[in-house]
């Protein structure tokens, strides 16, 4: 039995970000650019501030950066962002350093699935790529945890078996340790 899951799932606005892609319209979204007050900022053509929620960098920084997480887990996006494009921007500009060498969008690795369907289908998709890789991940999803701010998300992904954690506020201090925790309870009983 692992210790730990081997898929890590974040949702983007709302979770590890705020405002919402779409409350930029009408003026804001894409150019993005640094913020050069502050590491968890970028800014919009407008000057909104996109921030990072709570623990989202460090979060982020022990899956990338810990030798025991990067080695034996795969970090992956699932969004129903209504401007991927601008999402993947953001992904390019947040960094885990402060020297900005490392954009988020390395985390990922290229599992992101960033469009308009039901989160459910995402993760089906998703557990074809990744088994792709490590054949061990099993099909009951029993090896992922999914972190989303929205109730419908959480509903329709906790059907397929993943541990999934409901996040009002996005990725506040607790919420991944709280999340673990609820992953190895779940995955004890299995």
């Amino acid at each position: 039995m692992t210790e730990r899951p081997k898929v890590v799932v974040f949702d983007l606005d709302g979770t590890l970000w705020s405002p919402e892609m779409y409350e930029l319209w009408g003026g804001g979204g894409a150019p993005f650019r640094h913020d050069g007050k502050h590491q968890q900022h970028v800014l919009d053509r407008s000057n909104t501030k996109v921030k990072l929620l709570g623990e989202s960098r460090a979060v982020l920084q022990l899956l990338h950066l810990d030798p025991n997480w990067k080695s034996s887990t795969i970090v992956a996006i699932s969004s129903t962002c209504d401007e991927p494009a601008w999402a993947r921007e953001c992904l390019q500009l947040f960094a885990l350093d402060d020297d900005r060498k490392v954009p988020f969008a390395d985390v990922f690795r290229g599992y992101e699935h960033i469009y308009s369907d039901l989160k459910s289908n995402h993760f089906k998709k998703l557990l074809k790529e990744v088994q792709s890789v490590d054949p061990t991940i099993r099909n009951d999803f029993s090896d992922f945890i999914f972190f989303d701010n929205q109730t419908n998300n959480i509903k329709d992904v906790s059907k397929l078996g993943v541990t999934c954690v409901y996040c009002p506020e996005g990725m506040q201090p607790g919420v991944w340790e709280q999340g673990l925790v609820q992953w190895k309870k779940q995955h004890q009983s299995r």
